[in-house]
């Protein structure tokens, strides 16, 4: 019995590898090339954003180069107070405004908003760590968008 079940699966996994899957927004397939990116506004976002997109630095068999201007943002504000006063939910909001170049002349430019409610914890070095894995889930979030979006130029 376990054999039939190791050859079913061997054979499933002979025909998936097989079916022809490619990644529809994959780099390999991007018809551009970002050849520059200058970034405002908070570091950390710039960063991950920029290390988001290295893959489309390949300039090989490109028709599109790009050059990008990052304006980002983020806010942290409390949405409810208990009835002492106390933070009881926040919401963190994160933006970039990004503007495409190509022969120095700007071609589009889009704003991007994901923003998270969550709720506070006395444990502050838990919550410290909470925040950082919203904002990367956030900047996640955006960076698909953004690909999208180039792709769509």
């Amino acid at each position: 019995m376990k054999f039939k079940k190791k050859i079913t699966l061997i054979i499933f996994l002979f025909f998936l590898n097989s079916c022809g899957y490619q990644a529809i927004f994959s780099s390999n397939n991007a018809p551009f090339a970002i050849i520059n990116i200058e970034a405002e506004g908070k570091k950390n976002l710039n960063d991950k954003i920029k290390n988001g997109l290295k893959i489309y630095r390949n300039i090989e068999n490109k028709s599109k180069f790009y050059e990008l201007k990052i304006l980002s943002n983020q806010t942290k504000k409390i949405t409810s107070k208990d009835k002492k006063g106390n933070a009881e939910l926040f919401e963190i909001q994160i933006s970039f405004k990004i503007k495409v170049y190509e022969n120095n002349e700007i071609i589009s430019q889009k704003s991007f908003v994901e923003s998270f409610i969550y709720n506070n914890n006395s444990n502050k070095f838990n919550l410290k760590k909470y925040e950082k894995n919203i904002e990367k889930n956030l900047v996640t979030k955006i960076l698909d968008k953004l690909i999208i979006f180039l792709h769509s130029i």
